[in-house]
């Protein structure tokens, strides 16, 4: 094979794998706008740009572009008071933990007066909300709930986490429109995974009433051990 022969070769086979990077590329970016449509024609809104921790960021930690990015998001799924500009962040301190890849919102700046603290080993999450997905919005602080998330005709227990505060408690009244919750941070990525893709449904569990479904079980239970006690031999040696 002489040279010129080869080097033909060599460039076709450059010009092939460009191609195939090429339609690749194209693949991708059809499949991400088509998942950006899919998501919008739910939930509705649109794309809008907004600043994300790109690590976790500690109370009192300034923030600069070292620890926070800008991406997009679906506005209907941004929680109250999200940030959008970077310039309107940087130089800022943070007065509660703001997990890594969550949306910064005015909630990780300002101390409410009566609000309830983080609780030891746990971090903060805002998460949009509605009345729909927040129990009616009668939600209370401090208040445990159980979070799900619904895909597939499938719901799936994320986490158990604790309220913090809500725009309903922190107005006075109205409709819930987001829900500040206190979670392990072991759940914080599979938690904000899931709020990416839509609202999380928060369930009060009803722990009184499974206990009293125990007591009521163990009751009915009692009879079949009495009546086995007078089938034994010393009850009908009694006899």
């Amino acid at each position: 094979m002489n040279r010129s022969r080869r080097l033909a070769i060599s460039v076709f086979a450059g010009l092939a794998a460009a191609l195939v990077c090429f339609m690749a590329v194209t693949g991708a970016h059809r499949d991400a706008e088509r998942v950006e449509q899919e998501m919008l024609a739910q939930y509705g809104g649109e794309l809008t740009s907004v600043c994300v921790a790109s690590r976790e960021i500690e109370p009192g930690e300034k923030i600069d572009e070292g620890n926070v990015v800008v991406t997009e998001w679906v506005s209907t799924l941004l929680p109250q008071g999200a940030i959008t500009g970077l310039s309107s962040v940087l130089g800022r301190t943070a007065t509660a933990q703001i997990p890594a890849h969550a949306p910064l919102a005015e909630a990780y700046f300002e101390q409410r007066e009566g609000a309830v603290d983080i609780p030891r080993g746990m971090v903060a999450v805002s998460v949009a909300s509605d009345p729909e997905h927040a129990v009616g919005g009668m939600l209370t602080r401090g208040e445990t709930v159980d979070v799900y998330a619904l895909g597939d005709a499938l719901a799936d227990k994320l986490t158990s986490a604790q309220v913090i505060d809500s725009s309903a408690l922190a107005s006075g009244g109205g409709d819930v429109q987001w829900v500040t919750l206190a979670v392990r941070p072991s759940a914080v990525r599979e938690l904000l995974a899931a709020t990416s893709s839509g609202m999380v449904t928060l369930v009060v569990p009803g722990t009184q009433a499974e206990q009293s479904d125990e007591g009521e079980s163990a009751g009915e239970d009692e009879p079949e051990a009495d009546a086995s006690a007078d089938d034994s031999p010393s009850g009908k040696e009694g006899e």
